[in-house]
C-alpha cells in the first residue's frame, strides 16, 4: 500500500495498461476508446478480446504481469524506460517514512523487495542523515548483500528485482524464473537467522516463492 500512497502503479495497474495498449494497437482504436480502466464494461471487452487469443495467459493467471510487459516491450531497455517513467515522480508515502524511522530506531534491520522504485532511500536520507547511512543492494552488486549483513552494516535494503536504473532487471517470464543465485543464498540464510515478516506481497513470483520454500 506504501507504494500506491507514494504515486506508483501496482502490478495490477501496469497489467491493464498493457492489455490497453495491445488492445488497441491491434485494433487500430485510439487509447481514448479505452480510457477508464476502471470501468468494469471496458476491462469486459478488453479482456474477451484476450480470452480469444491463446498467446496470452488466462486471466488472473501468475505470468500475466510478465508476458504482457514482454509482449508489449520486448527490448529490456523499452521495460527500463516504462519503468522509469513509472516512478521517477514518485514521492515517499507516510509508510515510507515509518519504515525509515524503524531503520534509525533499529528496530527494523533488514529489507528484501522486488519494487524498482526508491522510494525507501528517498524516505531514508531525511531521517538517517544521509543517503550513505543505507546499504542499497541490487542486481548490479549483488556480492554486497552478504557483506554487510556478516559485518552488521544495517540497515540494508536488497532489491531482488533490481532498481529501475540496474542494468538488469528481472521483469519478464524468463527472467523471473530464475532468481540471482548470490541473492538468493542470501536471502535464505538471512531468512532462517532472522525470520521474515511479509507485508503487501502477491506472491506473482514463483521464484522468490521456491526461495521462501527452501527457508523451512
Amino acid at each position: 500500500g506504501s507504494s500506491v500512497s507514494a504515486g506508483i502503479p501496482t502490478a495490477w495497474d501496469m497489467i491493464w495498461d498493457f492489455k490497453r495498449t495491445i488492445y488497441c494497437s491491434e485494433n487500430r482504436k485510439p487509447i481514448s476508446y479505452c480510457q477508464d480502466l476502471s470501468n468494469p464494461t471496458t476491462r469486459s471487452i478488453i479482456q474477451s478480446y484476450f480470452n480469444s487469443k491463446k498467446a496470452f495467459p488466462p486471466f488472473g493467471f501468475e505470468t500475466e504481469y510478465a508476458q504482457f510487459f514482454e509482449s508489449l516491450f520486448a527490448n529490456e531497455a523499452d521495460r527500463r524506460r516504462y519503468i522509469e517513467l513509472l516512478v521517477s515522480n514518485a514521492k515517499p508515502s507516510y509508510g515510507h517514512l515509518v519504515l525509515a524511522s524503524l531503520f534509525k530506531l533499529d528496530k527494523i534491520r533488514l529489507v528484501w523487495t522486488t519494487n524498482f522504485d526508491r522510494t525507501i532511500e528517498d524516505a531514508a536520507i531525511p531521517i538517517l542523515g544521509g543517503s550513505g547511512k543505507l546499504v542499497t543492494v541490487n542486481l548490479d552488486n549483488a556480492n554486497v548483500a552478504s557483506q554487510a549483513i556478516n559485518e552488521g552494516r544495517w540497515p540494508i535494503l536488497v532489491k531482488l528485482h533490481g532498481d529501475y536504473q540496474s542494468t538488469r532487471l528481472k521483469n519478464t517470464s524468463e527472467e523471473l524464473k530464475k532468481q540471482d543465485a548470490v541473492l538468493v543464498d542470501t536471502f535464505v540464510e538471512s531468512c532462517r537467522r532472522y525470520g521474515l515478516a511479509v507485508m503487501g506481497y502477491s506472491g506473482r513470483d514463483k521464484s522468490i516463492i521456491d526461495a521462501l520454500q527452501r527457508t523451512v
